[in-house]
């Protein structure tokens, strides 16, 4: 998962600096994302119903808490042309009691738990409209999303690690109020990609603040949806889950 999420940044930087005589903006800052949803995993006989041992992130896994993250920001202008690649990691551990069997752990279980995420999208978009007041642009983006959800009982270890990596139409507008930029993005796909065939969403509403021509900060909030079922660990999945939280941070452009 760490090595797609890292050749996902690497390539993505690479499209940001083929491109000559751009404007670039650099930010870095702090995510809170929380994880809120369902997963279940097959059993090794593969005699589970899926949809009847669903067990929550929250209520079941204890995997229900905020948690900081790193979040990136890298962007690139040229004239009506605009490349982005953003993203956060995530980890966090917990325990709980399972609703549901997890793989060969049977409900009722007592068991800690951890979870990693990732989200990375690189984009493209072509701006359609601008004036003094407003920009809207379409394109573009790939998205790069890996989930690992473990979870050990006194009977064993069972987990599901998949990764996707999805295209998908991406919309971006922005309101300009003097030094303020308030805008949003959104990506939405449905389809089969690797590991799932699902329902899948990116969404992203952020203020910017210029206090000086070469200096922002940012704070938004981002939305991430994964509605998948597929195999992961040679096991079938059901994953129905939303992570969600704000950021800030803050940034130069040259």
């Amino acid at each position: 998962m760490k090595t797609l999420s890292s050749l996902s940044l690497v390539f993505a930087l690479g499209v940001l600096t083929s491109c000559a005589e751009m404007q670039y903006r650099a930010d870095v800052g702090a995510m809170f994302p929380v994880i809120k949803g369902q997963i279940a995993l097959q059993n090794a006989a593969g005699t589970l119903a899926l949809g009847d041992n669903q067990n929550d992130f929250e209520s079941s896994l204890g995997l229900g808490d905020t948690e900081v993250s790193p979040y990136v920001h890298l962007q690139a202008d040229k004239e009506k042309h605009r490349f982005r690649v953003h993203g956060f990691l995530s980890n966090t551990e917990g325990a709980g009691t399972l609703a549901g069997a997890f793989g060969d752990i049977p409900a009722g279980s007592v068991v800690s738990t951890s979870t990693d995420f990732y989200a990375i999208q690189a984009t493209y978009a072509f701006q359609v409209y601008r004036d003094d007041h407003w920009r809207l642009a379409f394109g573009g983006t790939l998205g790069a999303y890996g989930l690992d959800v473990a979870a050990r009982s006194t009977s064993g270890r069972e987990s599901v690690e998949t990764s996707l990596l999805i295209p998908m139409p991406y919309v971006e507008g922005e309101a300009f109020v003097g030094p303020v930029i308030l805008g949003g993005d959104a990506a939405i796909m449905a389809g089969d990609f690797g590991d799932g065939d699902g329902r899948y969403g990116d969404v992203e509403a952020y203020v910017k603040v210029r206090p000086q021509a070469d200096f922002e900060l940012m704070a938004g909030y981002r939305f991430v949806l994964l509605d998948a079922a597929g195999v992961a660990t040679s096991r079938d999945f059901d994953a129905d889950l939303e992570v969600r939280g704000f950021f800030f941070g803050g940034g130069i452009r040259f």
